[in-house]
């Protein structure tokens, strides 16, 4: 039995890096590799022989096992000092690209779709999210990263990523709120106990942890307490009815942050928590996660659902592209600029895929909107770096 589960998670992980690695090869995102793996491997027959019931269940725990560390890693990448020194700059662009396609997917599906409130906010958060990482790597492969238009994506990029983690840890509590017995009373109550915690593992638990750890002054040893303490505060979040992945994200930022303020801790330990964090969650788990959602996209909705994917994909890239080209030319940029950074800032991923899978795990939304979405990332993650790249390039050789 053990074999079994060992021989599925190795195909896995050999089939994500193959496709990714074409993927990358020819300029698109990894992701998009790993996510084709997973829809190969769960089409009929291979998905069959490969994968029982058993095998299933290793790869669901070990992909719920990469989305904590996901968080965890966003929490610790979360610079509030970048945030606030872009605020005034990138607020309006922030605002625009982020509310259109998350205000016109709510509408479209609460009043035209009819579903309700949850599975409608669900939508329009997934539909407004960006994967940012997709636009910093396409700025890098050009050597444009310090260029005017680069410099202005990543800094609207740093204030967008803060915004929709605030959206996204809204509607995880939200969520959670609607999928346990709890009342609002208790919930409540529940919050308190858990900022009191967080107040606590500040000023006492995490630095003191670190600084136990630290005796060794081993990469492996301060790796591990971070695993502690990611894990003890997730769990911790999960029993209190604040959410798993709320504190997951929310113990990447308070690690963070003992470690910049406690002098006592030289500041590069922080990147050696982090890489190996990244590591561990972009080498293993995250792609058997997305590998996880490949799976479980059943392609024969696809040709049934068309008009939804498309009109999905309409409110992802138009209303982005809009929303960023008015900003930017409010803020005295000028249409092009903002036209360009609008499709740098399109593609969805990551965080919208997360979202996207806990909603049908729960029943809120049904596998054709889960098919819809998953169909709908992909897509914006192979036209937006197609589309920005041939802008960008025009607009630099012209100038």
């Amino acid at each position: 039995m053990v074999e079994q589960h060992l021989i599925a998670i190795l195909v896995c992980l050999v089939f994500a890096y193959v496709f990714s690695y074409f993927f990358k090869k020819i300029g698109l995102p990894r992701v998009i590799g790993e996510i084709t793996a997973g829809l190969i491997l769960g089409s009929g027959m291979i998905r069959s022989f490969l994968f029982n019931d058993k095998s299933m269940s290793s790869l669901y725990f070990l992909a719920n096992l990469g989305i904590i560390l996901l968080f965890y890693y966003i929490g610790l990448e979360m610079d509030l000092k970048a945030f606030a020194k872009n605020i005034k700059r990138s607020a309006l662009v922030s605002a625009l690209n982020t509310s259109l396609p998350l205000v016109a997917g709510f509408c479209i599906m609460y009043f035209l779709f009819k579903l309700d409130v949850l599975a409608s906010s669900i939508i329009g958060v997934c539909l407004a999210v960006s994967a940012q990482s997709v636009t910093a790597d396409l700025l890098e492969e050009l050597k444009l990263l310090r260029s005017r238009i680069g410099s202005m994506l990543m800094a609207a990029g740093a204030v967008d990523d803060t915004i929709e983690l605030v959206l996204v840890s809204i509607l995880l509590s939200v969520f959670h709120f609607a999928t346990s017995a709890v009342t609002l009373s208790v919930l409540a109550v529940d919050t308190i106990i858990f900022l009191l915690v967080i107040i606590s593992a500040r000023v006492w638990f995490i630095p003191y942890t670190l600084k136990f750890f630290d005796k060794e002054h081993s990469s492996t040893a301060r790796f591990m307490a971070s695993m502690i303490i990611v894990l003890l505060i997730a769990s911790f979040a999960e029993m209190l009815s604040v959410g798993l992945l709320i504190g997951a994200m929310v113990a990447g930022m308070i690690v963070r942050q003992t470690i910049f303020k406690d002098v006592t801790i030289p500041n590069w330990e922080e990147h050696d928590i982090a890489r190996s964090t990244h590591i561990i969650a972009f080498g293993f788990l995250i792609p058997l996660f997305f590998v996880w959602v490949g799976i479980n996209t059943d392609m024969a909705l696809v040709y049934h659902n068309v008009w939804l994917i498309a009109l999905f994909l309409l409110i992802a890239v138009f209303c982005t592209v809009i929303g960023t080209t008015i900003a930017v030319v409010m803020t005295k940029g000028t249409f092009k600029e903002g036209f360009i950074m609008g499709w740098g800032l399109t593609p969805k991923g990551d965080v919208e895929l997360v979202i996207a899978a806990l909603a049908l795990n729960s029943a809120i939304i049904s596998r054709d909107i889960f098919t819809s979405l998953v169909m709908t990332s992909l897509l914006t993650m192979v036209i937006s770096p197609l589309v920005f790249k041939r802008l960008i390039v025009r607009h630099i050789s012209t100038r």
